[in-house]
């Protein structure tokens, strides 16, 4: 049966409305993972600034940055202040997870004798006094903090970015501060391990209400421990909330964490489920992101049109530094 050459025309159109609203639902885009990075400053920070050429060259959508900002030296208000200025070099938003070095480790002699709460307050006051990321062009986000039952948790945040949704936690290692030697940080530990739990619970909770395909959730520290995290131990009740999560999530779940500056892309919580003949939480994916000296991050592609919806690159620092940057 001959069709007429308008009726083609509009069979053709309509298939053509059809593909871009398929791809117009499954966009791709890109963000980049980092962390662990500028550990022996200042010789460091030159490698650093290339780092942020390449990031910027590569034009992701936003930037994570799972923390440790230092390795060694006085962690106090004006290595703070330096870091941001770093973070506000980005083009993109950056998006910034604390890690135990630039705060829960300054107690020691080598990072200044600070009391850890004194400076975690203040990194509150210095990189989350607004809700918006760090960066040149920056991004709204909610934080924790913006609701009634956990006023000071400024550092934990949540973005989306079309079906897929992010948030950070404050989970550092090595022992998430989990000190017993004074009163007030053992209490500073229980305050927050209940916030981060109740901030990933409701992370997804909502990417659930919102049909997303995907939530990723980015921290500092390692909580898929080899031979796992001793009951009641620092990590214990973050990833009994990241598996419950999962385990009710219909979609992909990224987990990622820095801490132990070595590449790593696996499924950490799948197993085998003896009694339903079946293995679980295929769902999840680890990604940690290099460390120092490896001064490198990952580019994270983003397609929900994919059953996997993520895939991972390196990115390398580039050799010219910007000239416009200046310490």
């Amino acid at each position: 049966m001959l069709q007429s050459k308008s009726g083609i025309t509009a069979v053709v159109c309509m298939m053509a409305a059809m593909f871009s609203s398929v791809l117009a639902a499954s966009e791709q885009f890109s963000f980049v993972a980092l962390g662990d990075t500028t550990y022996a400053v200042p010789d460091d920070y030159p490698l650093y600034r290339s780092l942020i050429d390449t990031i910027n060259a590569s034009s992701p959508r936003f930037s994570i940055h799972v923390g440790d900002t230092m390795g060694l030296g006085d962690c106090g208000d004006e290595f703070q202040l330096g870091q941001k200025k770093y973070f506000d070099s980005f083009d993109a938003p950056v998006i910034y997870a604390f890690g135990n070095n630039e705060w829960a480790e300054c107690w020691r002699d080598n990072r200044g004798n600070h009391d850890p709460v004194v400076v975690l307050n203040s990194m509150r006051k210095i990189f989350f006094s607004q809700p918006r990321s760090l960066g040149r062009n920056t991004l709204p986000l909610l934080r924790q903090s913006d609701g009634k039952e956990f006023s000071a948790y400024a550092e934990n945040v949540r973005w989306h970015s079309q079906e897929v949704s992010f948030v950070t936690v404050n989970v550092v290692g090595a022992s998430n501060n989990q000190l017993l030697r004074e009163e007030h940080l053992w209490r500073e530990f229980v305050d927050r391990e209940k916030a981060n739990v109740a901030w990933i619970d409701s992370g997804f909770s909502e990417a659930g209400k919102a049909g997303h395909k995907a939530i990723v959730i980015a921290m500092h520290s390692n909580i898929f421990l080899e031979g796992g995290d001793e009951e009641g131990g620092p990590f214990t009740a973050i990833l009994n909330a990241v598996a419950r999560g999962a385990q009710a999530f219909p979609g992909q779940v990224l987990v990622v964490h820095g801490h132990h500056h070595a590449l790593i892309i696996d499924r950490p919580l799948r197993k085998w489920d003896n009694k339903a003949k079946t293995s679980v939480h295929d769902n999840v994916t680890r990604l940690q992101v290099y460390g120092w000296p490896d001064m490198k991050a990952v580019r994270v592609s983003v397609d929900t049109g994919t059953p996997w919806v993520f895939g991972f690159e390196p990115l390398y620092p580039l050799p010219s530094i910007s000239p416009d940057f200046q310490d």
